[in-house]
């Protein structure tokens, strides 16, 4: 569940080819599914709809395992109740295998915090660590991470990598570099390649995840 199709497309790539199938869900399916599977909410808590709907998803299934996506340059527009009673706090920038690593912990019972949540989570409620539910895992925030390798993109793959992260597509990056279109097709071709990546939404995330943001 989340309220931009950036996230929901990033997250189905992420988590393509793992144990985990991706599907966009309601409270009122919710309600009415089998019992027995486990349902693994991710919400990404962008605005006040999102926030909503996690909330009926909660109410409609009690047994639900909640993992919440959220911006630590803006912690505190995460609601206080749906922190303190999810599985998971992530960083929304958290990169592929951390994030499934997480995964498979909440689903043996553990609970997951970002570093760079957790220290906000605890101080607003007001309460010792110790106090969260379940066993817990700490995993480091984006800006705790090992630095990131040299990249091997020339400056104009390096340009066309920071149009695919503000979701540009290839005929408003030529005009905006005044290249054909099936120039920019070989500038993405060669960024694919050469970030081994699958597709234009995995090499935004990289480019994200690599501190590569739209100028």
């Amino acid at each position: 569940m989340a309220s931009s199709s950036f996230v929901r497309e990033g997250l189905t790539s992420f988590l393509n080819g793992t144990r985990f199938q991706v599907t966009t869900i309601h409270p009122s399916d919710a309600a009415s599914g089998p019992e027995g599977e486990p349902l693994l909410v991710l919400a990404s808590l962008d605005d006040g709809a999102s926030v909503d709907t996690a909330r009926a998803l909660r109410a409609a299934r009690a047994d639900a395992l909640l993992v919440i996506f959220g911006r630590p340059d803006a912690p505190a527009s995460l609601p206080r109740d749906l922190c303190l009673t999810a599985q998971a706090v992530l960083d929304r920038d958290i990169g592929r295998e951390t994030l499934i690593k997480a995964l498979d912990a909440v689903m043996s019972g553990v609970t997951v915090q970002s570093a760079n949540l957790f220290s906000w989570m605890v101080d607003r409620a007001r309460i010792g660590p110790e106090s969260l539910p379940g066993q817990q895992i700490i995993v480091a925030g984006a800006d705790e991470a090992e630095a990131a390798p040299c990249h091997p993109l020339s400056s104009r793959e390096l340009n066309v990598l920071r149009c695919l992260a503000d979701g540009a597509s290839n005929k408003v990056i030529a005009l905006k570099f005044d290249l054909a279109e099936a120039t920019v097709k070989i500038h993405v071709k060669n960024i694919l390649r050469k970030l081994k990546t699958q597709n234009r939404t995995q090499a935004a995330i990289w480019a994200r995840e690599h501190g590569i943001y739209p100028k």
